[in-house]
Formats: structure tokens, C-alpha cells, sequence
């Protein structure tokens, strides 16, 4: 019985990744509003029945598209990880490294931003699962940069990891449209230009502390 429960329970999975999958390649195609139930049963080769199983419709089909797309972006990028990098300068190279092209062109940012320019679909829980996640991931900026800065510098200005963060999300929108316009840019030279901003704000932040504090700036 429990042999029998096991592959019933991988068939189940199956069924459930072949939907995304039909999803997501019909969505990078026709967009949230030209995919339907009917569309995704044709590519995926399932009745429409199993996509209903999963799925009460289209709109929470798309919602665990993206919580799914997200989770393997984060795996592919290393978002996933539990802890950040130990310092302000990694913490830079990591994002610097992640601001690329190949990352960008990733269906869960395509998906995403998408969905978040569309006012009409307020309440859409896709929508809301996208803007969710977002939230999480500047939350774990947050986290990460007011680990690396010193402890005097947050003191000074509580602001400043939030602003940090929130500046290298930006960034990251800025990259998906660049990607998703096909524009040729060249994305390792902007990733730079973003790593020694960073760099350029702490470096004021780390100055601007120690003068207040009586401290001899440093050059």
C-alpha cells in the first residue's frame, strides 16, 4: 500500500510540473492574459481535469508559478543561502555577480514584473505572491547589509541598509526590462558601475560617521 502510495504521489508531481512547465512556456508567449486552462491542457497533453485537481484556475495556477520559479531562480543564484555574505565587500560581489543578463532573462522575472505593472489585477493572487516575494528579498537585504555595516554607521542612520537594499532591487528591474527590450548592453560593465556605487555610499556613510563623531576623515 504505501509502494503504491509512493508512485501515486511522484505521478502527482509529474502531473504538477508538466502544467508549470506548459504555463510558464505559453506565458513567455501569449502573457498572462493570451494563457488559458484550455491553452495549457492542449501543450501540456493533460486533460483538463488534472490541471483542475491542482489548481482551483488560472490565477492561482500562476501564483505557484511563481513561487515555484522563484524557488529555482533562488537555487540557480544563490539566494537560497541561509546566511549573506560576511562582509560589505562580498555582500557587493554577490550582487554584482547576480546582476547579469542570464539571471535576469529568468521566467520568474519576466513573470513577475509583469504581473506587478498591471494595476487592473490589484487583487490577483499571482500578483500578490510576486509583490510578496519581493518584499522577502528586500527583506533579506535589509538583513544582509545592516550585518556587514558598522555598527556605528546603522546607529547613525537606521535608514541606511533599507536604502541600500531597496537601490540594488532597483537595479535589478532596470536589468529585466534591459533584457526583456533585447537591448544591447553591456551588462558586466553596468554591474560594475553598481558594485562601486554601493561601495561609494558606505565608504560616504563610514566617513560621514567618524566626522560627526570627532573622528579624523578618511580620504
Amino acid at each position: 500500500m504505501a509502494k503504491k502510495a509512493g508512485v501515486q504521489h511522484r505521478q502527482s508531481e509529474e502531473t504538477r510540473r508538466r502544467i508549470l512547465e506548459a504555463t510558464l512556456e505559453l506565458a513567455a508567449e501569449r502573457g498572462y492574459e493570451g494563457t488559458t486552462i484550455a491553452l495549457v491542457t492542449k501543450r501540456s497533453g493533460l486533460p483538463s481535469g488534472s490541471v483542475y485537481w491542482h489548481f482551483d484556475n488560472k490565477d492561482s495556477l500562476f501564483a505557484a508559478l511563481i513561487e515555484q520559479s522563484f524557488e529555482e531562480w533562488a537555487r540557480q543564484t544563490g539566494w537560497a543561502a541561509d546566511s549573506g555574505p560576511s562582509s560589505e565587500r562580498r555582500l557587493i560581489d554577490f550582487m554584482r555577480d547576480r546582476l547579469t543578463a542570464d539571471g535576469f532573462s529568468h521566467g520568474f522575472w519576466r513573470l513577475g514584473l509583469l504581473l506587478s505593472l498591471e494595476r487592473r489585477m490589484a487583487d490577483s493572487a499571482a500578483r500578490q505572491r510576486f509583490l510578496e516575494i519581493r518584499r522577502r528579498m528586500l527583506d533579506v537585504l535589509v538583513r544582509w547589509w545592516t550585518d556587514v555595516l558598522p555598527g556605528e554607521v546603522t546607529a547613525r542612520d537606521e535608514g541606511l541598509a533599507r536604502r541600500l537594499a531597496q537601490f540594488a532591487l532597483a537595479a535589478s528591474d532596470g536589468v529585466f526590462i534591459g533584457v526583456a527590450a533585447g537591448d544591447d548592453w553591456d551588462f558586466q560593465g553596468l554591474s560594475d558601475m553598481l558594485a562601486d556605487a554601493l561601495h561609494h555610499q558606505v565608504a560616504r556613510a563610514v566617513r560621514e560617521t567618524r566626522e560627526a563623531a570627532g573622528a579624523h576623515p578618511t580620504p
